[in-house]
């Protein structure tokens, strides 16, 4: 059965997640036209969700050989949702809220993402294709009209209906930029608003809470920044240097020039490495849960794949509706156009389920990107099995004035215990300032 619209009834009342669900109690609905189809959806819930509930579980095709491809991730870390909106190339359909009037297309299919004739390429070529050399022995004139053709079939979209226009650039300077609003981050950049510094604290979300948002269980109050917090809500972080950080704000680049950066990033998640893991319908545990709470739910036949906080946060959400095998590794996802079963092994024992999502709680990856960009040394950790910034007790790393602090240090399930390290970085950070250490 394709996802379906979930309400509170449909749970239990003492259920986090029935509570979670009726505490939004009538939002507001309207109209997106997808691909010429009507589709009825939450103003303010990621489009990829609303897409999915349509249902339309594959909203592209990949570049070369134009398979399906559908959101795996919700959170921007896979390009599987990359759809053209209002005329606009590759927006994330996972990092869009719904507004009045969107107009959404597939891109690079023919017609659409869901019926794309121009699959034929990978069935047509089904151990590689080298359009490079393709047609070289008959002529060059015809080895060019070949690659034309093969530019026209590959790609990611057209280039925007109109001339897009920017807003003037901006510079910000604080004390501290705190990158992150998560439970560490918050308690970081409170603890040094306290401390009577300027502090910046920037979050690609709408609003704070980090992890937590995503937790079907968690129905609680988020954190909250103290008054001295300068915040901006749906601002991403995208390129650190070491002496600058640049943030975009609603189209709007930001230079924040800041003597102390810290940056509460967080972990990525992966549904790992087997053949057909890119399907529609393998999804990460957390993008699951995501849809969850926004009263999504991506499938019937669940097989639910791993033992970490969002596998045991759905299992425990939905019950006997999911079939669950958490010491179980996937040995590769069956199906073409949309997952169909799965093959499963632990042990030395294989087998096969069938169902019509794969739901996968894979190893963690530390988001090391932007503090190894501000001049952060990276290492492998062993433990982890991922690259991870060197830093010391305190959150401080190799290059003066950069720290970490919360899951991207470690640990991603005791809330309590990121809220003591994001206070304790903020600590750090205010004694650095003060001793005039920092640039």
């Amino acid at each position: 059965m394709p996802p379906r619209r979930i309400l509170p009834s449909d749970f239990s009342p003492d259920s986090p997640l029935a509570r979670r669900l009726a505490a939004r109690r009538d939002p507001a609905r309207t109209t997106v036209v997808h691909d010429g189809a009507a589709v009825v959806s939450v103003v303010g819930e990621p489009l990829a969700v609303a897409l999915l509930a349509a249902p339309s579980l594959t909203l592209a095709r990949s570049v070369k050989y134009h398979r399906p491809r559908g959101a795996m991730c919700m959170r921007g870390d896979c390009d599987g949702c990359l759809v053209r909106v209002d005329g606009i190339p590759n927006v994330m359909a996972c990092q869009t809220s719904v507004r009045p009037g969107m107009v959404v297309q597939s891109q690079n299919a023919f017609p659409t993402a869901g019926l794309d004739v121009l699959r034929v390429t990978d069935w047509f070529f089904p151990s590689h294709l080298d359009h490079h050399h393709l047609l070289v022995g008959f002529g060059s004139a015809l080895n060019r009209t070949m690659q034309v053709f093969a530019r026209r079939m590959a790609g990611l979209g057209n280039l925007p209906d109109a001339v897009v226009t920017f807003p003037r650039a901006e510079t910000v300077t604080v004390d501290a930029l705190v990158v992150g609003a998560g439970t560490s981050g918050v308690a970081c950049a409170n603890a040094i608003a306290r401390g009577g510094r300027t502090v910046l604290l920037v979050e690609e979300r709408e609003g704070a809470g980090g992890v937590r948002r995503d937790d079907p269980l968690d129905d609680g109050e988020y954190p909250v920044c103290e008054p001295g917090v300068q915040v901006r809500y749906g601002a991403g972080a995208v390129a650190a240097w070491p002496d600058e950080t640049l943030v975009l704000d609603d189209g709007r680049g930001v230079t924040v020039r800041a003597r102390a950066r810290v940056f509460a990033t967080g972990c990525r998640e992966s549904v790992g490495t087997f053949p057909q893991n890119d399907v529609p319908g393998v999804f990460t545990a957390r993008a699951f849960a995501i849809a969850l709470c926004h009263g999504v739910l991506l499938g019937e036949r669940v097989v639910l794949v791993g033992d970490g906080p969002f596998a045991r946060a759905i299992a425990a959400s939905l019950g006997e509706r999911v079939a669950r095998f958490p010491g179980a590794s996937v040995v590769a996802a069956l199906g073409s156009r949309v997952v169909r079963g799965v093959t499963l092994r632990e042990g030395d024992r294989e087998w096969t389920v069938k169902c019509d999502a794969l739901v996968i709680e894979g190893e963690l990856g530390a988001a090391y990107e932007l503090p190894g960009q501000a001049g952060a040394r990276v290492i492998w950790s062993d433990p982890r099995q991922c690259f991870v910034p060197a830093s010391d007790d305190d959150g401080g790393t190799s290059y003066l004035g950069v720290y970490v602090t919360g899951s991207l240090r470690g640990g991603r399930e005791d809330h309590a215990a990121r809220a003591r390290d994001g206070a304790a970085v903020g600590a750090r950070v205010l004694r650095d300032l003060q001793e005039g250490s920092l640039r």
